[in-house]
């Protein structure tokens, strides 16, 4: 019987002897979310709904503390994207809402998203290049380093391709044999550390590929602001943070938020410091950059991995009190879920590693 077929779902709000561990599980969801830069407001209805499957608005209310004016419409942009729907109960005029798909689908899905995704973005990426060649011909300043940074992602979606796939197996052992004997050369770039100047036509390809990538499946749930500013460092390589005010339009405030997240996840680091004190950051290969962002969504996770271990041992010791409470199973499942998702997120973290040292 998977989690979703769980008959405890016929009650909706669980004993509230066991709300801790349902705060356990909603903080680990919402510590994931905040990590890929999703809406928290978003990510907490969204949390509720996964564990306790199905909810009314009032039910929604009473867990998250929010207005009933906020749940109304973010759950309306929820079921727009067809990941969540709702349905009315019979003879009254409430509905509930649910999650479209299978708890123990979000595994996978993440990795079909991601590969769908990929095709058509490397079709885009092939038809930008072509179009830079043009440029390079007619000497215009940045065309040979865009050019540059749409190779190494191009490289970077070959290695997806294989790691992905082999996420999803469930033999850990076939997985990294596999990987270990496949060799990924990646492009190595020796630029020293310069401010790099694109003339206006590139600008404009710089702009229209800014908005293919924020627009693609594997970012479109993310903080737009955010993948922005992530996005400039996969075009320029090199940037300031007065240099991304002026790029993004962005607040003093917010570009630094961003940039100490990036610092704090290893996706860039700080490669020159002018007698001034001005700071530059550098994010070295655009694919590398692309493979760590996925890398430091899996170690947060992966760093729940003891919290975990301890609630279901806790949840154990004291099932004889607790095995009666509504929402015992459903809690003790979805834990034992999330255990073994992480281990399988540290064979990814461990294969892209072996990506990385080549």
């Amino acid at each position: 019987m998977t989690i979703d077929e769980d008959t405890e779902l016929k009650n909706h709000l669980f004993s509230n002897k066991l709300r801790k561990y349902e705060n356990k599980i909603v903080k680990f969801l919402l510590d994931i979310a905040e990590s890929k830069h999703v809406n928290p407001k978003i990510s907490t209805i969204s949390s509720y709904l996964l564990i306790h499957g199905k909810l009314t608005q009032k039910d929604l209310k009473e867990l998250t503390g929010f207005s009933m004016g906020s749940i109304s419409t973010f759950l309306s942009v929820m079921t727009g994207t067809g990941a969540f729907q709702k349905e009315r109960i019979p003879h009254t005029h409430t509905f509930r809402y649910s999650y479209s798909g299978k708890l123990e689908d979000l595994t996978t899905k993440g990795v079909e998203i991601a590969l769908s995704s990929f095709d058509p973005l490397e079709t885009y990426l092939k038809s930008k290049r072509k179009e830079l060649e043009k440029s390079i011909e007619l000497n215009l300043k940045g065309a040979q380093h865009l050019t540059n940074r749409i190779d190494e992602l191009l490289e970077i979606f070959e290695v997806y391709k294989v790691l992905f796939p082999l996420f999803a197996k469930t033999s850990t052992n076939e997985s990294t044999k596999e990987i270990s004997s496949n060799s990924f050369n990646l492009i190595k770039s020796e630029e020293e550390v310069r401010k790099i100047p694109f003339d206006p036509e590139i600008y404009v390809i710089e702009d229209d590929l800014l908005n293919q990538l924020t627009s693609s499946p594997m970012f479109s749930s993310r903080d737009q602001m955010f993948i922005r500013i992530f996005g400039y460092f996969i075009t320029r390589k090199y940037l300031t943070q007065k240099r991304l005010q002026r790029v993004t339009g962005l607040s003093a405030g917010k570009i630094s938020e961003v940039v100490n997240s990036l610092l704090e996840d290893g996706l860039i680091e700080k490669s020159d410091v002018s007698p001034k004190g001005k700071i530059t950051y550098s994010a070295e290969s655009a694919g590398k950059l692309l493979l760590k962002f996925s890398r430091a969504v899996f170690s947060r996770m992966a760093k729940w991995e003891d919290d975990l271990e301890k609630m279901r041992r806790e949840m154990e010791s004291n099932q004889k009190n607790l095995k009666s409470l509504n929402g015992y199973s459903r809690i003790y499942k979805i834990n034992e879920f999330l255990l073994e998702i992480i281990s399988r997120y540290k064979i990814f973290i461990d294969m892209v590693d072996k990506v990385l040292e080549t």
